[in-house]
């Protein structure tokens, strides 16, 4: 997906018919669909179009070589590339763990199916209601939205009796950035933080050798470097130049609402039961001369 991602992403307006199109990370999005998308690669020539999708893993002993998600994803592609011009009969999946390029034809069947997922998305988007997670689905392991989807919490706070599975804790290999000069500058560029002391550079770091960030005094920092701490939950102090502190600015991150909304409550509730039931302690002389202070 890096050297996907490094395409130009642009297709021709009014292509000529013998116009060979190679373009690579193209975003496309439609009113009427109700969707958007970025498709890895689309090829062709004229009109006559086909997206193509990558997987890394190896193509699946199942019947076609594509599990029906992926092909609805790959049909929503063509049915985006139908609502800006172009004519798309069919897609590929390309499987890079076996090097397999497997065909999904976009008959009536399969769009009938993707057309009316997306109404579903939709409905479901417009609701105030998540799905209940997959249970102890191994899937859930290695996926890119397990972070957002929060399977085993969601189970966990719903009382479904889901044990949640062990957690395994991310190596911190990050390092704080204390900026101090009174005429630093902390800029963005790519994947680093650049640190310029008048106009010249004095410091940089990837954003993966950071873990925090402190400013001290009049130090400043631009606004996509900010946006980009807080993507990644990188959190920036303010102190005064003698050190005092001043405040944090901190991301919230990528997160599902509904289970973080939930889990707060949850926290919340069984605080004030632990300090309730310490009160009434108190009161019947269990803890003898040591008050408790309640918080609430």
């Amino acid at each position: 997906h890096r050297r996907v991602d490094k395409g130009s992403g642009r297709l021709p307006g009014d292509p000529d018919e013998e116009e060979t199109i190679h373009a690579r990370s193209v975003s496309l999005g439609s009113g009427t669909l109700g969707v958007s998308g970025k498709i890895d690669l689309v090829e062709g020539k004229g009109a006559r179009v086909t997206p193509v999708d990558y997987k890394r893993g190896k193509r699946p002993h199942v019947e076609g070589g594509v599990y029906a998600p992926e092909k609805v994803q790959l049909c929503a592609y063509g049915l985006l590339l139908r609502e800006n011009g172009f004519e798309c009969d069919e897609g590929f999946i390309y499987f890079v763990g076996s090097k397999e390029r497997v065909p999904v034809p976009f008959d009536d069947e399969l769009v009938n199916q993707t057309r009316s997922a997306i109404e579903d998305f939709r409905k479901l988007a417009a609701g105030d209601e998540i799905p209940e997670p997959l249970d102890g689905s191994r899937k859930c392991i290695r996926c890119s939205l397990v972070g957002i989807c929060l399977p085993d919490e969601v189970g966990f706070l719903s009382h479904r009796g889901v044990e949640p599975r062990p957690i395994f804790p991310s190596l911190e290999r990050g390092l704080p950035m204390y900026v101090q000069s009174p005429r630093a500058y902390v800029r963005k560029d790519g994947e680093r933080l650049i640190v310029e002391v008048a106009k010249e550079k004095a410091a940089a770091a990837s954003y993966g050798e950071v873990s925090q960030v402190a400013l001290f005094g009049p130090a400043t920092m631009t606004t996509p470097a900010l946006h980009e701490c807080m993507r990644r939950e990188i959190p920036v102090t303010y102190l005064s130049y003698g050190g005092w502190f001043m405040g944090h600015t901190f991301g919230s991150g990528h997160r599902n609402v509904t289970t973080r909304t939930a889990q707060y409550r949850t926290s919340y509730r069984r605080l004030f039961e632990v300090e309730a039931r310490l009160l009434v302690r108190h009161i019947s002389g269990e803890l003898g001369r040591y008050p408790v202070f309640m918080t609430r």
